[in-house]
């Protein structure tokens, strides 16, 4: 029999049906990146052709790792701490998977603090970024309204408009340099204190709360998207910016980094090695045909990666052509896009304050889920190597967030997004590309993919095919170190918005954050 032997847990708890297994691994999935970081990626390396390497590490990593992490949390009942018990030296990996997941947990929650606090901004009577008041601390010498009139004297100094002014002068309360710290806003702690309010209600009781809740928060922004998207496509000028996000230039396909960045946000947006599809799939029944559930969940995340860029580059493309400018010239990555470009474009349609607040309900509803799944990662770990504990969830999970809330605080004053932005690329995406080569090689090298597809016959009552054994023993390990490898040759400090260089002390913060994780692996081993 093998080590990894299924023991039951019944205090453990399950999924109650298959459909909150699933609409929790969307949710999971399905977040936030998916609306502002693919569409941004994709456009910017290559358009269409961004597409083409990130199908294919899809194919050849993304859905074989999917399925192997879902299927070893339900072969074994353990989360991604305790399911090591099958090979000692790797439990690293799970301390490491767990170690990053709160770490992005608290950079997380600060997001969806953004997201409250421009919910609450909808509800005016003018939403604030129409026009430039001195109330939010416009200078009404140097702020413009964009239009065809103020474009072409502005279009290269991007602070004088109106919506990058209240980003980063209201809501971020920019005075300063990026070491200066300054104070903690009163008001953005309140929206954060307010999200970290609504995990702890959903996560209290475990599996058994959020498997209840996910039937609202994952769906309910796929109707949200879908209303977007109709709005989108029928507004003038949508067309030529869907075109912006597709057509392809397929002379980029030759660049290692556009297939780094691919695999980058594969893992990003899926959740591999996180921890978070291990932990969902140790509550599933035994029995449950994982692999379906794997190819049919990967596929949701990318067709939606989709949907989202559509809906934000008609939008954008209807601003482009309102203006006479280039796209190019509206499009910003990350941040930029969500919560500058974006709702400048939709302040410009009829009734601004229903889709200003529609779209971001959308974006703190999907965080949400994310939100749920890093944190429960950390829980159950825990849980599961101290099972006595169960019986205190509500104040464990009380106190994490506490925790999670009180270390977020730096996020929220003063400051260049210099802990917010930062350590999730760096510390996140980098450290889990590392984790996932010590994943992928201790299971199928150490502990033998001959034992795993025997444990995976015994639980599906099938062979596993040619396709999953091919890609777990040699393209996944392969293709991840080659671009880990060269992530780190080809490492570039972060610049903020392509034009402020971080100090060479916050890319030390950086790669510090990165090594916590990456160091539970030979510290544990």
């Amino acid at each position: 029999a093998s080590p990894v032997a299924k023991e039951e847990h019944p205090e453990r708890g399950q999924w109650a049906n298959k459909t909150e297994f699933i609409l929790s691994c969307i949710g999971l999935s399905v977040g936030i990146g998916n609306i502002w970081r693919f569409p941004f990626l994709a456009y910017q390396n290559g358009g269409g052709a961004f597409l083409l390497p990130y199908v294919i590490l899809m194919l050849l990593v993304g859905k074989p790792m999917y399925f192997m992490e879902v299927a070893l949390g339900q072969f074994t009942s353990l989360g991604p701490l305790s399911v090591w018990r099958c090979l000692p030296i790797a439990k690293g990996v799970g301390v490491a998977m767990v170690v990053v997941s709160l770490i992005v947990a608290v950079y997380y929650n600060v997001i969806l603090a953004y997201t409250v606090f421009y919910m609450a901004q909808s509800f005016r009577s003018e939403l604030p970024w129409v026009n430039c008041h001195e109330w939010w601390g416009a200078d009404l010498e140097t702020c413009y309204v964009r239009s065809k009139n103020v474009v072409s004297v502005c279009i290269r100094v991007v602070l004088c408009f109106i919506i990058f002014y209240f980003f980063r002068r209201y809501v971020l309360n920019i005075t300063g340099g990026i070491e200066e710290l300054g104070v903690v806003r009163w008001d953005l702690s309140l929206c954060l204190l307010a999200s970290w309010v609504v995990v702890f209600l959903c996560l209290m009781k475990g599996v058994k709360s959020t498997g209840k809740v996910v039937y609202f928060t994952a769906t309910f922004p796929y109707l949200v998207l879908f209303i977007l998207l109709i709005k989108g496509a029928t507004l003038p000028g949508a067309v030529e910016g869907i075109k912006y996000f597709l057509i392809p230039e397929w002379s980029r396909l030759l660049e290692i980094d556009i297939w780094r960045k691919a695999a980058e946000q594969l893992f990003y947006s899926l959740g591999i090695s996180w921890g978070g599809i291990i932990m969902f799939g140790s509550y599933n029944k035994f029995k449950n045909p994982v692999h379906r559930d794997a190819l049919f969940i990967s596929t949701m995340d990318f067709l939606t990666s989709i949907i989202g860029g559509i809906v934000i580059f008609s939008v954008l493309g209807n601003m482009s052509t309102e203006l006479g400018i280039d796209i190019k010239d509206v499009a910003k990555a990350g941040q930029g896009l969500a919560f500058v470009a974006y709702p400048e474009a939709l302040s410009r349609l009829v009734v601004p304050q229903l889709w200003s607040f529609l779209f971001f309900f959308m974006l703190f509803l999907l965080g949400l889920d994310s939100e749920f799944a890093l944190l429960e990662t950390f829980l159950t770990a825990f849980y599961d190597e101290f099972p006595n504990s169960r019986k205190y969830k509500v104040p464990l999970t009380f106190g994490i967030c506490l925790l999670c809330f009180l270390l977020g605080i730096p996020c929220v004053m003063q400051v260049r997004l210099l802990f917010s932005s930062y350590p999730l690329t760096t510390a996140s995406v980098g450290a889990v590309l590392f984790i996932a080569i010590c994943e992928i090689v201790g299971l199928m090298w150490f502990y033998g993919m001959r034992r795993f597809c025997a444990d995976l016959k015994m639980m599906l009552g099938h062979e596993i095919g040619w396709y999953w054994k091919v890609s777990w023993l040699v393209f996944c390990p392969l293709i991840l170190g080659f671009l880990f490898v060269y992530g780190l040759v080809k490492h570039k400090p972060i610049m903020y918005d392509d034009v402020v260089k971080y100090p060479a002390w916050a890319d030390g913060v950086g790669w510090f954050l990165a090594l916590i994780s990456m160091a539970q692996i030979p510290i544990w081993g």
